[in-house]
């Protein structure tokens, strides 16, 4: 009864569109390849998103088994609109697998009664089920009242290009001996420069995936410029300010952390290589820029490093 309570109260608190019973016993139904690194994906008519790119949450309880929860935002591909939540549970030992579609709060009352149908039925057999899941959920509830994470924006639920952390196909990626070939033209296996957040250093890097949109994609922008000449730089000539373009939500590394594009603001630190120092540097946004340009097809790396260069400034995996 609480999880349920819990369930309701989370996307009470969200835009959903309406999801039927049909849908959701399909979105049950959907194979996870790979539940650490499927974190896109589309399937049977829907879309798979890890919610807030969160990794799984992990319980390791008494018993020595280790139990996991996964949880997917999930979209309609026809109209883009956000349906509910997939829950997903591992357990480590058995390697049993148990999904929970929680429908958003305008759902079908049959699609909540066969989630509570799962909760009872299905949940209650596995020994750590409920209570993670509980737990879990419990979690996103608190980020929700206190302003935090999870919220959705106002209005219908997020369109398509919203969920596609994407450049252009001209992107220059920045390659393993420092030179530059357009994101359209990198291939899996291709080696490109990687950086290593733990060492905050430089390291070559294998490209494991390529994720390749179709659509209209609008492009936001940021303009940098080294932070020394945006302070106390003296030199008469100064470099040409740099503009970085990406789906508005591809995450960037700043001074302070993992943002956003769309979030970044002026005044905020990025980094970019600088092969004088063979390594990066601080660069300073100087201007930002909502929409540059709109394109019809837009690409995402994945690699081994979790981060790779962009027009020479790090970019972080999606």
């Amino acid at each position: 009864m609480a999880t349920q309570l819990i369930s309701q109260r989370v996307w009470a608190q969200t835009a959903s569109a309406s999801m039927t019973v049909e849908q959701l016993n399909a979105i049950k139904a959907i194979k996870i390849a790979n539940l650490d690194k499927d974190t896109y994906f589309k399937s049977g008519g829907f879309i798979l998103d890890r919610y807030e790119e969160r990794p799984a949450y992990v319980f390791a309880y008494s018993d020595g088994i280790t139990r996991k929860i996964y949880l997917y935002k999930v979209f309609s591909v026809e109209d883009t609109k956000e349906l509910g939540l997939l829950a997903i549970y591992k357990n480590e030992k058995t390697g049993a697998v148990k999904p929970f579609v929680i429908p958003g709060a305008s759902a079908d009352r049959k699609a909540w009664d066969a989630y509570i149908d799962d909760l009872k039925y299905v949940g209650e057999k596995e020994p750590g089920l409920m209570s993670t899941l509980t737990f879990v959920l419990s979690r996103e509830m608190a980020g929700l009242l206190s302003g935090g994470a999870g919220k959705s924006e106002e209005g219908s639920g997020k369109k398509k290009e919203e969920y596609n952390f994407c450049f252009a196909a001209d992107a220059p990626v920045t390659l393993a001996d420092g030179s530059s070939k357009g994101i359209q033209d990198i291939t899996v296996n291709d080696v490109v420069m990687g950086y290593e957040a733990k060492t905050k250093t430089l390291a070559p890097t294998h490209v494991t995936r390529i994720d390749v949109h179709t659509g209209s994609f609008a492009l936001a922008g940021v303009w940098v410029a080294p932070v020394q000449e945006v302070t106390a730089d003296t030199r008469t000539t100064l470099t040409t300010p740099t503009l970085l373009e990406a789906t508005a939500n591809h995450p960037v590394l700043t001074a302070t952390g993992r943002k956003a594009l769309g979030d970044v603001k002026v005044g905020e630190v990025v980094y970019r290589y600088d092969a004088t120092v063979q390594g990066v540097v601080a660069y300073k946004v100087i201007r930002l820029e909502a929409s540059v340009r709109s394109v019809d097809k837009v690409y995402n790396l994945v690699t081994q490093s979790g981060a790779y260069l962009v027009s020479e400034t790090v970019v972080l995996d999606k």
